[in-house]
């Protein structure tokens, strides 16, 4: 059978790609669609396949060079070796040895609307709880003993003087964590206590009258190993002496209860 060649043409960059298709002699250019012309609709599908290659600009074995001309530069590669990878918003496209080994077009991603679209039967979301803020437990400690048992005698609480110190005794700082510090002795101090700190350091520098005030207290109480508490009550007098004990703040606290005015 004689044939003749039916033109198609893409556009890529300015420049036209001109694809023939052979046509068997006689056959109309449009013929009915019954007619079963079955050498036409193949030269149409490759003539198709063809023209959808051409939209991406790169075919099997086009240089590296090439892919630039026609393509620009792609918004990323990917080098392993002899072989990259030239990333562009419509295709994806693969090189070895300097040539077009595949060709693979992106799939474009699915609307916002789309991905938030609520199926049939599908549960709503559940809300996120929110996070409850922790709050912070703060107690207010003096060095002035004096104003300390005014207000106690004012306030009907017991004192709690501590003589520690502070930057060089490993109990005292011990007995600071694991029990004044916690949230369950400040919520206890701040109702019940006036808290004195008699700070004996060996390195940090302290106003002379403070020093002596805190040697006074100590003669007067008979100090004689730190950490030591002694409890007095509004009046002033002595009723419980306390030091370092292991278990955590509730049996210390449990222990000043016991001499609550």
């Amino acid at each position: 059978m004689r044939e003749v060649y039916q033109n198609g043409h893409c556009d890529i960059n300015g420049k036209r790609l001109i694809l023939s298709v052979p046509i068997p002699i006689g056959m109309p250019p449009n013929p009915p669609e019954h007619t079963n012309y079955s050498h036409m609709k193949t030269a149409l599908l490759v003539l198709s396949l063809a023209l959808g290659t051409c939209a991406f600009a790169a075919k099997l074995g086009d240089t590296y060079e090439q892919v630039l001309a026609e393509k620009g530069k792609p918004a990323s590669q990917v080098v392993a070796g002899n072989s990259k990878v030239l990333n562009y918003a419509d295709v994806s496209i693969r090189l070895k040895d300097d040539a077009v080994v595949g060709v693979k077009p992106v799939e474009a991603a699915p609307s916002p609307a789309a991905s938030t679209e609520k199926k049939p039967n599908q549960k709503p979301a559940p809300t996120p709880r929110p996070v409850a803020k922790t709050r912070t437990i703060e107690t207010e400690w003096t060095t002035d003993y004096q104003a300390a048992l005014t207000r106690a005698q004012a306030e009907k609480r017991n004192v709690f003087l501590f003589f520690t110190g502070s930057d060089w005794c490993g109990w005292c700082i011990r007995l600071d964590q694991e029990i004044l510090s916690t949230s369950e002795f400040k919520s206890y101090a701040n109702e019940k206590l006036v808290l004195v700190k008699l700070d004996f350091p060996r390195k940090t520098a302290q106003p002379d009258e403070l020093r002596a005030q805190n040697q006074s207290l100590a003669t007067r109480y008979r100090i004689k190993g730190y950490p030591s508490v002694i409890i007095l009550d509004p009046t002033g007098k002595a009723v419980k002496k306390l030091g370092y004990q292991e278990g955590g703040p509730n049996p210390f606290i449990e222990a000043l209860r016991s001499v609550e005015p």
